[in-house]
Formats: C-alpha cells, structure tokens, sequence
C-alpha cells in the first residue's frame, strides 16, 4: 500500500473519515475583526439538479462568475487548491479542507482562503462551508452558506459575501428552473 493511502486508511480508522477534520473558525490577525455570515434557500428541485452544477472545487464559475485558472490536487479531495483574478488587482488563493457527498442526499464542502483583496477591501483571512441536502423525499433542495472571515473593513467584506451569496444561489435556481420552495413539501 502507497503510504499516502495507508495514511488516508489510518485517518478513516481513526476518525471514520476519510481525511483529517479541518475547523472552519479562521483566526484574525491582529487589528483585523470576525465577520460571519449564513444564508439559506430551499428550491424546489431534486439536489442532482443542483449538485450537477456545484459538485466541483474546481469548477466554480456559477459562485459569483468566479474564474478559476490555475488548481493542484486532485479535485473535490482535501488539499486541493484553486486561484484566479479576485479583481482587477489581486488574486484569490483557496485550499479544499472538507469534501463529502452522498449522491441523492447531500453534498457539502469547506474551504480557505487566504488574505487578498476585493475591489480595494482587504481580506485577511476567510473559509467557506456550503452544504446542499435533499428534502421533501428528493422533490426540493436546501442549501446553506457559512462564511468566515477577517477584515480590517468588516462591513464592506460581509457585503462582498451576501451579494456573491445572493448572486449565486437564486441564480443557480434560475437556471434550472426551480422555484422557491414556500411551504410543506409537495403531495403533503
């Protein structure tokens, strides 16, 4: 057995998971503050529909029309990076710290990023976890975004995050044609 797979195997056994648990807390340089921020939609339309679009790290355009250039690793495996243009100026550089996806259920996953700046707002630091599950027996989906980060500007970095969020999500929706789910679930 290759080490880094024996490695892997022992981190199962150990943990039940395949790779080591990374937190999302991020910690804030000094001068810099904590920003957080949570959203969350329900469509409806099965979670395939959704994750057919989502399910890859290195595939990201649908999040804001993020574009990726460059990536290392193996996708949607923990230590997987990807990098591109965060604006005019700068880059944005993001680490996979957590994968996991049961197909028709759920998929969810976390990542770094580390300091860059967006549009003249400076990012110290941040790590997003975004999780799709299946509910009303596959007929509609619920997904959730849990941001983290640091910032010297806290308010002009949460407002980078809701409208990247509020882009994003009902965007996606649109795109499949999925309504928003308002109520019990369908045939209840």
């Amino acid at each position: 057995m290759h080490l880094s797979s024996f490695a892997i195997f022992a981190a199962f056994l150990v943990t039940g998971q395949a790779y080591p648990y990374v937190p999302s807390d991020i910690h804030c340089p000094s001068g810099s503050h904590h920003g957080f921020l949570h959203n969350s939609y329900t469509y409806l339309a099965p979670l395939h529909k959704f994750t057919a679009i989502t399910g890859s790290f290195f595939n990201v355009t649908w999040y804001a029309n993020t574009i990726v250039n460059a990536t290392t690793g193996m996708d949607n495996v923990p230590g997987a990076t990807r990098s591109g243009p965060a604006s005019a100026e700068t880059s944005f550089h993001e680490t996979l710290t957590a994968f996991t996806s049961y197909p028709g259920d759920m998929l969810e996953y976390t990542y770094h990023g580390a300091a860059t700046s967006d549009n003249g707002v400076d990012l110290e630091g941040y790590a997003e976890t975004l999780r799709f599950r299946s509910i009303c027996g596959g007929k509609a989906t619920y997904m959730d975004i849990v941001t983290y980060f640091c910032s010297r500007q806290r308010i002009a970095a949460y407002d980078i995050f809701y409208q990247g969020h509020l882009v994003s999500f009902p965007g996606i929706a649109t795109e499949i044609g999925a309504p928003v789910f308002e109520g019990d679930c369908p045939g209840v």
